[in-house]
């Protein structure tokens, strides 16, 4: 489970650095999806499966808002540079 929460984070910061909300829209689906699969199609109405998934969905959310974050102030930089 802390691999799955490392490589979301990971991937809602490389989300919000680069692409905006459609893409998180996409990911936020998908990441609830593959938990779906990845717990079992049985488990879904089991709370401790519910509750991963959305610990996996709220980090990918903050994730991508601190993605988002240093990318305005990576732009900011670079246009300051200019």
């Amino acid at each position: 489970m802390l691999w799955g929460l490392v490589a979301v984070g990971v991937i809602g910061i490389l989300l919000g650095f680069r692409f905006r909300a459609a893409a998180l829209i996409i990911m936020t689906a998908v990441t609830v999806v593959g938990g779906v699969v990845a717990g079992g199609i049985g488990s879904v109405f089991n709370w401790h499966h519910l509750l991963s998934i959305l610990l996996l969905v709220v980090v990918l959310q903050c994730a991508y808002l601190l993605g988002l974050f240093l990318g305005v102030i990576w732009h900011r930089g670079m246009s300051r540079e200019q």
